[in-house]
């Protein structure tokens, strides 16, 4: 019965550790895809059942990452496509039954910084857009989104201090009342 355990609690570990990898290595060893299995005990009985998928591009994107429930089911699916730059251009979200729930499509500046992000529902049809903008250090200074309509739902404003280092990130409502201020602080 230790045997037993040890066997699991290592091969845990082990599986663990693989999907662990970062992207260097899943690139490095030409990493495919990566299953994420786990084995608990219950009762003295084993049930070993997949917790989790994913798929890798050549440049060690993750291109799938699926999800599932402890009975073996499905829970959830991810896809996501990329531009030359290794940039996320397209993220896609499908519920239980394989049925798109939402798709984000981001679109970037030439100096590869994220100007727009639009979202979709399981229709197609545009729910808001986020624009970013950027100062000319390259520092985001906003995030504005909008409805269907183009009416602002919220917006973010970014400060930073003279190292160029974020200091505030003030959100507020169509209205501007505001609805969160997120301060960064750092220890020299």
């Amino acid at each position: 019965m230790k045997n037993t355990i040890r066997l699991v609690f290592a091969f845990i570990c082990l599986t663990t550790i693989s999907f662990a990898q970062n992207k260097k290595d899943v690139k490095k060893f030409k990493i495919k895809s990566a299953t994420e299995t786990l084995t608990e005990i219950t009762d003295g009985k084993e049930k070993t059942f997949t917790e989790s998928f994913q798929k890798f591009d050549k440049s060690g994107n993750v291109t799938e990452e699926i999800e599932y429930n402890k009975d073996g089911t499905f829970k959830k699916k991810e896809t996501t496509k990329y531009n030359k730059n290794d940039d996320e251009t397209e993220k896609v979200v499908f519920d239980e039954k394989g049925n798109v729930i939402k798709k984000t499509v981001t679109e970037y500046n030439v100096n590869k910084d994220k100007t727009l992000e639009t979202d979709y529902d399981s229709k197609d049809q545009m729910t808001e857009k986020t624009q970013f903008g950027y100062n000319a250090k390259g520092e985001k200074t906003f995030e504005l989104t909008t409805d269907v309509q183009g009416k602002v739902i919220k917006k973010s404003i970014y400060t930073y201090d003279k190292n160029s280092l974020k200091i505030e990130k003030k959100t507020t409502d169509a209205g501007g009342n505001i609805l969160a201020i997120k301060k960064y602080t750092y220890e020299y």
